[in-house]
């Protein structure tokens, strides 16, 4: 009998933020993979190493080389995807962690994709995104009533669209365009209804609630959530 793939949201940083669904997964499971970027720092395993011991458990290292090369990483997909079914055909069942939602700009979407579509059984576990965790950290609301709420990656070139029309918008992932998106909010007299977290629930969070005093040189685990109306700061 073969096994079955979760590929399983932790969450933007803080461990309180797992799941009961998540941290019974994790326990239950055969074998925990985990993403590995360029620089070689796992921070999903950081976090859930809070909750349940991962080197108590078989770890399959997942490489996501950050490259805007379409070949490059849908050969790196490929690879991550035949490990995984050669421990599913092994019979073992095999969680894929990811920070945030599985369903939200998460990498780890591309494997679990290929992996279904390969015939195995793959299971997406939802998780707190970071859109959540930021208004929430930033004490105000994602949206209310009526109004529409827009995501877009911060590096989206045609932003300035959204940015014009009604609604919340949330940028993610914004540190490489963060001075431009400030520029262009600063522009249209959204500063004093925007706000932003660095690395939410992660060691070296920062909150801003001014965006004039934004560091351009941000995390890559930096959201901005700018409201249609000015919010209480």
């Amino acid at each position: 009998m073969k096994g079955k793939l979760y590929s399983v949201g932790i969450g933007p940083g803080d461990p309180e933020l797992l799941t009961l669904k998540a941290v019974r997964l994790l326990k239950e499971c055969d074998v925990v993979a985990i993403a590995e970027g360029d620089n070689g720092i796992l921070t999903a395993k950081s976090i859930v190493n809070q909750v349940v011991d991962l080197d108590k458990k078989e770890q399959l290292m997942v490489f996501m080389p950050m490259t805007k090369d379409m070949a490059v990483m849908d050969a790196a997909h490929r690879k991550g995807a035949d490990d995984i079914e050669a421990l599913l055909d092994q019979g073992k069942n095999v969680v894929f962690i990811t920070l945030g939602c599985p369903t939200v700009y998460a990498t780890c979407i591309y494997v679990h994709k290929l992996v279904l579509k390969d015939g195995y059984e793959a299971e997406l576990v939802a998780g707190v995104t970071s859109i959540c965790a930021v208004a929430a950290r930033l004490n105000v609301s994602l949206c209310e009533r009526s109004e529409p709420l827009i995501i877009l990656p911060g590096s989206y070139k045609e932003s300035t669209k959204f940015l014009d029309g009604p609604g919340n918008k949330v940028l993610m992932k914004s540190a490489s365009e963060i001075g431009r998106v400030r520029d262009e909010l600063r522009e249209r007299g959204l500063i004093k209804n925007s706000g932003m977290v660095e690395r939410c629930g992660l060691p070296g969070e920062r909150v801003y609630k001014n965006l004039e005093e934004i560091d351009e040189k941000s995390s890559y685990f930096s959201v901005i959530l700018v409201k249609e109306k000015e919010f209480d700061k």
